[in-house]
């Protein structure tokens, strides 16, 4: 790791066991979100340690089905959003689960199937960003019975404002999708509404089954911690130089910070071309030998500068942590979002390609 300017840190074990614990606090079956690369925490080992655990899957796109696939995962794997109709042999041929939420991809898909393909329905209570208006869900479904080749083996919907300390408007959400359940015999199939948040805080939106994302990367979404999570992913750099500033002098394009005294700096090895945020500037930062340091100046494409105080021992090539521990201090991926003006959803999946992903308990494959 010595080697690495930036990299992420990733605790296979952690994610297995939040997995574990989110299961046997909910008492039903798992669908694992691990759309967007496992939120940043790399989706072909996280799925792989997350087999016997999660009874299925679930990606955001086609494509992201297609490399699980390719990867030799054989669980179920259910594509969230509707896919474009002409996407519907790859789903064939992959044999993905795909939502439906129009009827020309399912018009397409019966269309070309030679054997029947299990489809779930995704129902739009009141998100109002994709699937069948619950006003409408239940023609919608009669409807689908006309096309022998699918077969709705799971119905579902988006809640919009679990995460939020007022969780009224998740009660009509249900009450509006327990509604079309009432309309239409229930045959096996699988039922599910609960995201992170609804899967810790709102028992009445389990149905049969969850579907935690960002939770199972050991980050709560929401102020309820019902179970105990592990933080899997920790972020760390390397200080590339160390300098001096006189009183009076700026840092980093624009100068928008000047030293009030004689001071030292460090340049790390990481900026807004790996994912860090560039909103950081002047306000983020970081732990270098077990203490908070400053972000000061603009974050760049490739770096950023950290003030240093007289007392600070450091060296080129030391590490500096960016989210995680060091010592007994710690930055977690919420508190970083926050000085970001953004989302843990966000920082996670913009840490950029060019960071490696080092792996860490990868004995669950």
């Amino acid at each position: 790791m010595d080697d690495y300017r930036t990299h992420v840190e990733i605790d296979l074990a952690a994610i297995r066991q939040n997995a574990e614990a989110i299961k046997t606090f909910t008492g039903k079956r798992l669908i694992a979100v691990v759309k967007a690369d496992a939120y940043g925490h790399g989706v072909v080992p996280v799925t792989q340690t997350l087999r016997g655990v999660a009874d299925m899957f679930a990606v955001a796109t086609v494509e992201e089905g297609v490399k699980l696939r390719q990867a030799g995962v054989q669980e179920p794997i259910l594509v969230l959003f509707s896919s474009l109709p002409n996407q519907a042999s790859q789903v064939i041929e992959h044999g993905l689960v795909p939502t439906i939420s129009d009827w020309g991809f399912a018009d397409r898909l019966n269309t070309i199937a030679s054997d029947t393909i299990k489809v779930h329905v995704n129902i739009n209570t009141g998100m109002n960003r994709s699937g069948v208006h619950w006003t409408e869900a239940t023609q919608f479904l009669h409807r689908l019975k006309t096309l022998d080749r699918l077969t709705v083996a799971g119905v579902f919907t988006h809640l919009a404002t679990a995460d939020e300390p007022d969780k009224s408007y998740v009660f009509v959400q249900i009450e509006r999708f327990a509604s079309v359940l009432e309309k239409i015999p229930n045959s096996g199939r699988s039922v599910h509404a609960a995201n992170s948040a609804a899967t810790l805080a709102v028992r009445y939106a389990y149905f049969d089954a969850v579907r935690p994302g960002l939770s199972l990367y050991g980050i709560y979404p929401a102020s309820e911690r019902p179970v105990a999570l592990e933080p899997a992913l920790t972020w760390k750099a390397r200080i590339g130089w160390i300098g001096s500033l006189s009183e009076g002098e700026g840092v980093s394009y624009g100068l928008t910070y000047k030293a009030p005294h004689q001071s030292r700096v460090a340049t790390v090895q990481v900026g807004y071309g790996d994912g860090y945020p560039r909103a950081l500037s002047n306000v983020g930062e970081v732990l270098i030998g077990g203490v908070r340091r400053s972000i000061i100046g603009r974050v760049c494409m490739d770096v950023s500068v950290v003030g240093l105080e007289s007392t600070d021992n450091v060296s080129v090539g030391d590490e500096v942590v960016l989210i995680g521990e060091q010592g007994d201090a710690e930055i977690t991926v919420n508190e970083l979002a926050h000085r970001a003006g953004t989302i843990p959803y966000e920082i996670l999946t913009q840490i950029g390609a060019r960071v490696p992903r080092i792996f860490k308990h990868e004995s669950f494959k």
